[in-house]
């Protein structure tokens, strides 16, 4: 399984490095003026380092939003395994409580 992962990895390092290798002219990046800030600068970046920054960008906003949308799932989940728990834990103390001499030597021999 181990070996699969890194046979995987490979192969995606060397279609990125091949990606990079393809596309490496630059382009310019202008940020707009916010609250009347002439901030007028612009970075360049490789076109390979935007397109990789945009799908990390998407895939973290991705996760984010599936998390917090599985949270109440998960948190009622929890909730009921905490109660079925406890509940198992009372019916185990009232079958101690109630069970007979002989059902007590049979529940050992189980």
């Amino acid at each position: 399984m181990k070996l699969g992962r890194y046979i995987l990895s490979i192969v995606f390092l060397c279609l990125f490095i091949l990606f990079a290798l393809a596309n490496d002219e630059f382009i310019r990046i202008s940020f707009p003026n916010i609250l009347g800030i002439n901030s007028g600068r612009s970075i360049y970046l490789p076109i390979y380092l935007f397109a990789s920054l945009a799908i990390f960008v998407g895939l973290a906003i991705g996760v984010f939003i599936e998390y917090s949308r599985n949270f109440k799932l998960r948190k009622a989940f929890y909730e009921n395994k905490k109660k079925l728990l406890n509940t198992e834990k009372e019916l185990q103390k009232n079958k101690e409580k109630f069970l007979t001499e002989d059902e007590k030597i049979f529940n050992l021999l189980d």
